[in-house]
This record gives C-alpha cells, sequence and structure tokens, in this order.
C-alpha cells in the first residue's frame, strides 16, 4: 500500500488544495492513505478526516509543528500544538495528545531541526525521505535513522497537486490509522521515490527563500 506521509492542503498558508481534494486525487492516483500535516493546524486534517471513509482512503490525524529550532511532524492527533516551543517540549506535548513525533526533513537548512536535536530528543520516528529535500539530505537521514534504530517516514511534502505522493512509504495493506502506525513503528514501511536533485534544490531553496519574503521574513 502506498501512503503519502506528508502532505499539505490549503490549510497552510503555502499550500493550494482543498483537503477533500487531497484526498480524492491521492485516491485517484492508487493510494490507500495519506497524512495532511498542514503548518501549526490540524484543520485541514480533520476535514479530510471526516470524507476520508467515503472516499476509501485512511487519514492520518496531524499536523506539521513549528518548533524553536524546526519542524516536527505530529502524528495521532487532532489537537493544535503551540508554535515556538523547544524541540522536546514539542515532542512532549504530542506524547502528552498520544500521538507520534516524527523528525522531519531533519538535514534542511531552513527548518530542519538538525542532527543534534535529534539525538538528544525522545522522537518516534525520523522521516528520512522528503520530496523537497535534497537526495543527499535524505541519505544522510536514512543514516541518522539507522543509528538511532528509529523507524522511517516518507512523504512529498507536495503543496500543489502536481507534487503530490512522488515519494511516498511503500507498506503493508492497512486497515486503519492505528494498523498504519503500528507498521509504521515496526519498521515495514519503504521509502520510494527521489528527492531534489542538485538543480532542484537550489530552485526549490529559491522558492522557500522567496516565499519567507513575501511573509515579511517570518518563519511559519
Amino acid at each position: 500500500m502506498k501512503a503519502d506521509l506528508h502532505i499539505h492542503s490549503n490549510a497552510s498558508s503555502d499550500a493550494l488544495v482543498d483537503p477533500v481534494q487531497v484526498l480524492k486525487i491521492m485516491k485517484e492516483r492508487g493510494f490507500g492513505a495519506v497524512a495532511i500535516l498542514d503548518h501549526n493546524s490540524v484543520k485541514g486534517s480533520m476535514a479530510a478526516r471526516r470524507q476520508a471513509k467515503e472516499i476509501g482512503i485512511i487519514v492520518v490525524r496531524g499536523t506539521e509543528v513549528s518548533s524553536s529550532m524546526g519542524h516536527i511532524g505530529a502524528l495521532r492527533v487532532e489537537e493544535e500544538i503551540p508554535k515556538g516551543l523547544s524541540p522536546q517540549e514539542t515532542v512532549d506535548r504530542i506524547h502528552g495528545m498520544g500521538g507520534l513525533a516524527v523528525a522531519l526533513h531533519p538535514y534542511r537548512m531552513s527548518t530542519g531541526i538538525g542532527e543534534k536535536t535529534v539525538r538528544s530528543c525522545k522522537f518516534d520516528a525520523v522521516e528520512t525521505r522528503n520530496g523537497f529535500t535534497s537526495r543527499r539530505k535524505n541519505v544522510k537521514a536514512q543514516a541518522l535513522a539507522e543509528s538511532l534504530r528509529l523507524p522511517c517516514t516518507a512523504g512529498s511534502d507536495g503543496h500543489r497537486e502536481e507534487e503530490f505522493g512522488r515519494i511516498y512509504l511503500d507498506i503493508p495493506e492497512c486497515g486503519d490509522e492505528e494498523e498504519l502506525l503500528k507498521s509504521v513503528l515496526a519498521g515495514k514501511g519503504s521509502p520510494q521515490g527521489d528527492g531534489l536533485s542538485i538543480s532542484g534544490s537550489l530552485v526549490g531553496s529559491l522558492e522557500l527563500t522567496a516565499e519567507w519574503m513575501r511573509r515579511g521574513f517570518h518563519r511559519l
């Protein structure tokens, strides 16, 4: 089963697609599960969750939280977590809600939390393949996860329709969110797809910088 565990809907200020439309697109592309991780918001995830059964796709509840050091994925949560907390405080909040804390794109210069932080905090998994991260940094993330004996997640980090599903986790067939996450924690998922090339990484960095400037130099 194909699961894109990092997608954005228009509940993120920098994304374009309605959350229910995200599900329809992914269902048409043969995906069995998605995690809609909007920036500091669970609205998109919960809106999708309400329509998931009708569309026939698993939705993992969640959000992408902006900690003081970078972005952290919160899976299996349906409440928002304050931005700007330290990484460990953010992880603790996620665990307090019964969720799973994922170190997203840890080596990304602008929003990754970095290796030292991943090693010092109690993460449940590491995103080892991300659609908006260079192949080299994805390889480093994979090595980091292996060194810590942590399972991996993978996702397109797609903000637009054409980006959805270009990276995903290949995982055994699951019936619901809980079964899927148990498989992730058991290390049964295999990341598929490539990260950005050197030129693609450069273009992506320029786009992120331009978006940052449009926001008045405020981080998401």
